[in-house]
């Protein structure tokens, strides 16, 4: 963690505070809040920045011009407070209108639709942690009580870094490494060779169900939404982060 005790924040800066979506339950400290500059004009430096566009590294440097708050270091920030915390940043520079394209499902032709960002809420998140910090889940066709933990920002990132780099045959072995880092323990049993050997065996169904699981409860932002296609079919479609949502930070 990124610790400037000592860190104030200039009497300039104007800043909003930012509820987090993951209430903290990844941080130590358990940071539930943390303060946001608005943006400016000088950061379009930052967001025009051929070399950080480029690079990919243009929102990273972003989060760490504008968060004022020193307790976490954004690049341990999970994905869902960092969406969060870019939305904000969107909505009070460019408004909270967000055009989208969505595809028609009957029609297969495209149709323009309008998310007002500023109605988008918080998960609802009723889990309670053991003293480990774990959360319960139950195998049903493994018929086994495991303990799991959600992954962090680092650990999205080495998973990245395992099918990035996989020189192996065949696929990485994405899913098992990412149970692997999810499972804590296995009927009370937290030796990480139990706990691998089963993984190895663990019914696809239990693997599924487990991760469908853990999309549907960890914290974050409701991204999904419903609309009525011009043909009269619902679609529900989720928001997405990509160029779409940024254009406005590159002035396109």
């Amino acid at each position: 963690m990124n610790m400037e005790n000592n860190y104030t924040i200039e009497p300039t800066i104007s800043y909003d505070v930012v509820e987090l979506p993951s209430r903290g339950i990844l941080y130590t400290p358990k940071v539930t809040a943390v303060k946001v500059a608005y943006l400016t004009a000088s950061d379009e430096n930052i967001l025009t920045s051929p070399n950080l566009v480029a690079s990919g590294t243009v929102i990273d440097e972003l989060l760490k011009r504008k968060i004022l708050t020193r307790e976490i270091a954004v690049s341990d920030l999970t994905t869902e407070d960092r969406q969060a915390i870019l939305i904000f940043l969107r909505n009070t520079a460019f408004g909270s209108e967000l055009k989208m394209s969505i595809r028609d499902p009957k029609t297969d032709e495209r149709f323009e639709h309008v998310v007002d960002l500023s109605e988008l809420t918080y998960k609802d998140f009723t889990l309670e942690e053991d003293s480990n910090g774990h959360y319960p889940y139950f195998m049903e066709k493994s018929k086994k009580h495991i303990t799991f933990k959600f992954l962090t920002q680092k650990d999205e990132e080495e998973l990245d870094l395992i099918s990035k780099n996989w020189n192996g045959v065949g696929s990485p072995p994405i899913i098992t490494k990412r149970l692997e880092k999810l499972i804590k323990t296995v009927e009370g049993n937290p030796d990480p060779m139990n706990i691998r050997n089963f993984i190895e065996t663990l019914p696809i169904v239990d693997s599924q169900e487990f991760r469908k699981y853990i999309n549907k409860v960890k914290p974050g932002v409701d991204l999904t939404q419903h609309v009525i296609a011009p043909s009269g079919e619902k679609v529900t479609f989720n928001i997405d982060f990509g160029v779409e949502f940024f254009r406005p930070f590159y002035g396109i």
